[in-house]
């Protein structure tokens, strides 16, 4: 009789674990689940931060004194320089290439600091290439188009000329006080002289990333050197050999860009 009852509590008692095994291992799994929903994981938002920067040869820009040199000689200082970006973008390193537009088109005036700076939406972790287009496209440099920007009045390029906009305004006093340049550089009779600016330096972002500060600087004493000397002179609107030279030369390096560290 004792034998039959320990042998039925035997099963009863097993009966009972494998019945408590299946009703607390999903309660077990589902206390787990809310637990690690409950961990808050941490989010890169890192940003990409970039400041337009501008010198000769290193040299700040001066106004008031013909204190710059460029590869002709010729003395001369930087009163004006207006010009125009587009196609702001980073490129990703990864087989897909994908490209994500920091700005569509920016606007920059050395006289207002509030342009020489622009930030990027946030970025998510991966290797890029930073990229913009000096100036517009023939696509997009059609005149009148941009009426609602500030620029619109000052960097129209006449009609006459080929219509659209001026990429860039660059103007000052050179041989003495009273003698002034204008390097206006655009689209001569309609020919598209605006060009992609790559940057070979990776940037690299990841979950240890903060904000990525760079300085894009724009030498002006490039842009009449290497590879074709060039003149500065009062007037090159129309002057279709120089603003391809100028387009030459802006491609090779006038831009270049450095890290900024905190």
């Amino acid at each position: 009789m004792n034998l039959e009852f320990k042998a039925s509590s035997i099963k009863i008692s097993k009966f009972v674990k494998k019945i408590m095994k299946n009703l607390f291992s999903p309660i077990i799994a589902l206390i787990i689940l809310i637990s690690s929903c409950g961990e808050t994981s941490e989010i890169n938002e890192s940003k990409v931060l970039l400041n337009f920067n501008h010198h000769c040869d290193n040299i700040a820009l001066s106004d008031d004194l013909l204190s710059h040199t460029n590869e002709a000689g010729e003395n001369y200082n930087v009163l004006t320089l207006k010009y125009i970006v587009t196609d702001i973008k980073l490129t990703s390193n990864n087989k897909d290439h994908e490209e994500i537009i920091i700005k569509d088109l920016h606007y920059i005036d050395i006289s207002d600091p509030s342009t020489m700076f622009i930030e990027s939406e946030v970025i998510e972790n991966g290797s890029y290439i930073l990229s913009f287009r000096f100036g517009l496209d023939s696509t997009d440099n059609v005149s009148n188009s941009l009426v609602n920007e500030s620029f619109h009045p000052t960097m129209a390029w006449p009609d006459m000329m080929g219509g659209g906009y001026h990429y860039m305004k660059l103007e000052g006093s050179y041989l003495n006080d009273s003698t002034f340049y204008n390097t206006h550089t655009g689209p001569t009779m309609g020919m598209d002289h605006s060009f992609s600016v790559i940057f070979e330096n990776e940037i690299i972002i990841n979950d240890d990333t903060e904000n990525l500060e760079y300085s894009l600087d724009m030498n002006i004493n490039n842009w009449y050197h290497n590879p074709h000397t060039i003149n500065l002179a009062p007037a090159i609107m129309m002057d279709m050999p120089k603003q391809m030279q100028l387009m030459s030369n802006g491609m090779t390096d006038v831009f270049t860009i450095q890290g900024l560290l905190d």
